[in-house]
């Protein structure tokens, strides 16, 4: 492998899972983190990429693995490319218009089947969540066990979703869409991929800079831009039927949400017990209503 710097270079978005940098004109550079993400995995991205741009899924394809230090990137051509972040920064008139096309794509996405095993079960990916979980020993096995039985509650699906999605994701070439990020993609169960797409829009945005550090508008913009993309996924501006979603979501997300304080850089050492605790608290409380969630047959 090729060893690249990313000294001087434009950060375009973070994530979950890393950073996108602007390596030149013509391409983009993903760089992965080091504690949550394998050679292995890079590689099923790289191929996850292939079999969903062969499916007719925007996705870009990426053609070389590099290494950034002591982490692994992927380099993808992307000519004339910003993220929907960047441009929701330049033209904050278009905010509702881009929000409306990643509800409409992501929904097209969940209605596209991948049969015979050529993508992993989303909820394999759940269930890595919990082993860190398990192996940080700051949360009850009480806890533990409750995260691996409302993953397996969640019903499988064979339909693709994509795993990290949000405008840091999610490029614009010549104002067509094209997906980035696809180490996640599987198939699932919707409500995976948009526990996702809640945890970095609404959870994330409400951390000091969070939404600028990982997808490049500022929080209210990230706020404004779900609520719209949430109302054109589910087909309704129903409040109350809006508000029910998220409530879940909301659960949902504790499942990523609860191995991620126990290594997420943006938490401060002081902070982090603290988070784990208000964390587990919630789990527990929303246990009962959540195990067997009827809301997801919405889906």
């Amino acid at each position: 492998m090729r060893e690249l710097s990313i000294e001087g270079l434009e950060k375009i978005s973070a994530g979950q899972n890393g950073d996108v940098y602007r390596l030149n004109d013509e391409q983009i550079l993903k760089v992965y983190n080091p504690w949550s993400i394998s050679i292995e995995k890079i590689r099923r991205e790289k191929e996850s990429a292939k079999r969903a741009f062969v499916r007719g899924i925007p996705t870009a394809i990426s053609f070389d693995i590099v290494t950034v230090g002591d982490r692994y990137g992927l380099v993808y051509e992307m000519i004339n490319a910003k993220t929907m972040g960047e441009n929701v920064k330049a033209c904050p008139g278009r905010l509702e218009e881009y929000a409306v096309r990643m509800g409409r794509l992501l929904k097209k996405l969940h209605s596209m089947k991948f049969e015979g095993g050529e993508m992993q079960d989303a909820r394999l990916s759940l269930h890595r969540w919990a082993d860190i979980v398990e192996l940080s020993g700051y949360y009850p096995i009480e806890t533990i066990d409750g995260m691996r039985l409302v993953i397996d509650s969640i019903p499988p699906r064979d339909t693709f979703i994509h795993g990290d999605y949000h405008p840091g994701n999610i490029m614009l070439v010549d104002d067509e869409i094209m997906l980035i990020g696809m180490g996640d993609s599987a198939v699932g169960h919707p409500v995976i991929d948009l526990l996702a797409t809640y945890q970095i829009m609404m959870i994330v945005s409400d951390q000091p800079e969070g939404a600028e550090k990982n997808i490049g508008i500022t929080g209210g913009q990230a706020k404004r831009m779900w609520d719209f993309f949430i109302r054109e996924y589910a087909g309704t501006a129903d409040p109350n039927v809006i508000g029910e979603i998220e409530e879940a979501l909301h659960f949902y997300v504790l499942l990523r949400g609860m191995a991620g304080v126990t290594f997420s850089g943006m938490i401060r050492e002081d902070q982090r017990k603290e988070y784990i605790s208000r964390m587990n608290d919630a789990f527990l409380k929303g246990y009962e209503k959540y195990k067997n969630n009827p809301l997801l047959d919405r889906f």
